[in-house]
């Protein structure tokens, strides 16, 4: 990766915004996209302190989101580094990226920068039962605010009172989820509101209770899509500390990005089916995430593994006779030596036809479907 040209725009951004500039990029890259993680916050500790603390940091970032218990390490880390602390959005900063930019004094938004709704979205494993018997287990995504609003849906819109009604109206929910399951989606709904508020109250200049109270509603529970884009109107409406970058800076976090994109491969999404070869295996070396500033690289490195399955062919036995006539003349251990060599032969030539029938017969099986994943990720400090 040309770390050379990325580290050139980084400091040309910090002699444009009188700052330092931290750098944390995860890719979105189908099948292998990466989320903000835990994981990310010891080498960016270790680039925070590289720098020792500063008078003003700036978080080049883009992130479709990720996990929402790591946004306030970051924004205190960002915190304890600098006196005053800015978010630079060249595109998108999505979901639990767009948490932290609410603990940031400024946000600036590139001309394409957008942020979205906070609402989180939970991942449940449920069993469901096959049409031909047993059962199997499924991954299914929740969106917490949905199942909020299903209960304010049956007290407010629905006006359902009578007890027998509610009961049967919340067994709809507890179909889907147990006991635990429902108490982590009320944990998770405060959670992200107790975040959210202490991100804004951080601010260098806070902001007032009323406008705090404003934007966590907006961005948790009002805005109603999940992928909403939150553009810089819609962004200074909501009360936030956010404006536009101007023409120069916009054009160098553009083409800071367009390093990552190219270097990342964000813009060429790998499909699994397309990418397999003739022995149904595809592996690509490749990097998901990434913190940068002028003093070095940390990348979070791995393979991309995509596998095809297939329905098992049986086995089959391949039967093959060499008939061979051997000289009269031969002496009877020349007999024997060549009888032994042709049987060795004719074993090594059954095997390897053996192998040629079945891996025929493997490639011409029904495919039963495509595994993709990402194997053996980990951060690793570059130069």
């Amino acid at each position: 990766m040309p770390r050379e040209a990325r580290k050139a725009l980084i400091e040309h951004i910090e002699q444009a915004r009188g700052s330092r500039v931290l750098v944390y990029v995860t890719g979105d890259r189908s099948p292998a996209a990466a989320q903000i993680g835990d994981d990310a916050v010891r080498p960016m500790y270790s680039h925070l302190r590289e720098m020792g603390h500063v008078e003003k940091l700036d978080l080049f970032i883009y992130s479709r989101g990720g996990a929402i218990d790591v946004p306030w390490r970051i924004v205190t880390a960002l915190r304890q580094t600098s006196d005053e602390w800015s978010i630079l959005v060249p595109f998108r900063a999505n979901s639990a990226a767009t948490l932290i930019a609410l603990g940031a004094d400024q946000i600036v938004l590139g001309r394409g920068g957008e942020l979205g709704p906070i609402d989180p979205i939970m991942s449940i494993q449920r069993t469901l039962p096959q049409p031909g018997g047993g059962q199997i287990a499924v991954q299914e995504n929740l969106s917490v605010e949905d199942i909020m609003a299903y209960t304010k849906f049956i007290h407010e819109r629905a006006g359902l009172s009578d007890q027998e009604a509610l009961s049967t109206a919340l067994s709809k929910l507890t179909d889907r989820l147990d006991a635990v399951g429902l108490g982590n989606v009320y944990r998770t709904h405060l959670h992200i509101r107790d975040v959210a508020l202490r991100m804004l109250q951080s601010h260098k200049a806070p902001v007032t209770e009323r406008e705090m109270a404003s934007i966590i509603e907006t961005l948790a529970e009002r805005v109603y899509a999940h992928g909403h884009a939150i553009g810089l109107k819609e962004a200074k409406a909501l009360g936030l500390p956010v404006e536009a970058a101007e023409e120069t800076l916009d054009d160098l976090m553009w083409r800071l990005l367009g390093e990552y994109e190219r270097d990342m491969k964000l813009l060429e999404p790998l499909d699994p089916v397309t990418a397999l070869g003739a022995d149904d295996l595809y592996t690509e070396e490749a990097v998901i995430a990434l913190i940068e500033s002028t003093w070095g690289a940390h990348e979070h490195a791995g393979t991309v593994e995509v596998r095809a399955h297939r329905q098992q062919p049986p086995n089959l036995n391949v039967a093959l006779n060499l008939n061979v006539q051997l000289p009269q003349d031969l002496a009877p251990e020349q007999q024997v030596a060549m009888q032994q060599l042709l049987q060795a032969a004719q074993q090594q030539i059954i095997q390897e036809a053996q192998r040629a029938v079945q891996e025929a017969l493997r490639q011409q099986a029904p495919l039963l479907g495509v595994e993709a994943a990402f194997r053996g990720g980990l951060w690793r400090k570059v130069d």
